[in-house]
């Protein structure tokens, strides 16, 4: 048996949110731990860290690779005159951040749902 399904393929995949098509790099095991760093805070009400539920949300945006808005559309909404990819991690989480809260929170979900393990390799994980 070869757990294949215990991996990230690092080929995009396509995720359509109300016929908009966005090709979307799942992260993996590794980006999460290089992200640590900037997705902590220190909570000093508890005396404990606890992850940025923001930050988390800002890196899995970024790990969108291709979206369906032209340069000109960015333009009108950021006021940059940058095509997606030459974007930094801010400037696409302005863009994206300005979307309607109902399209902004099905792209999560649907990005989200591509980074949950699938339940084979839950089923390898428990021995």
């Amino acid at each position: 048996m070869g757990y294949e399904n215990d991996f990230v393929s690092e080929k995009p995949v396509k995720v359509i949110v109300e016929g908009r098509t966005f090709l979307y790099k799942p992260i993996t095991g590794g980006d999460e731990n290089a992200w640590m760093k900037d997705l902590m805070e220190f909570d000093p009400e508890s005396g404990t860290s606890k992850m940025s539920v923001e930050a988390f949300n800002k890196k899995v945006l970024c790990n969108i690779v291709q979206v369906p808005y032209d340069a000109e559309t960015i333009k009108k909404i950021t006021g940059l005159e940058k095509e997606w990819l030459d974007m930094n991690e801010e400037e696409k989480y302005s863009l994206l951040s300005k979307m309607k809260a109902g399209l902004f929170d099905k792209l999560m979900s649907s990005l989200k749902k591509h980074d949950e393990a699938d339940q084979e390799a839950l089923k390898n994980s428990q021995g």
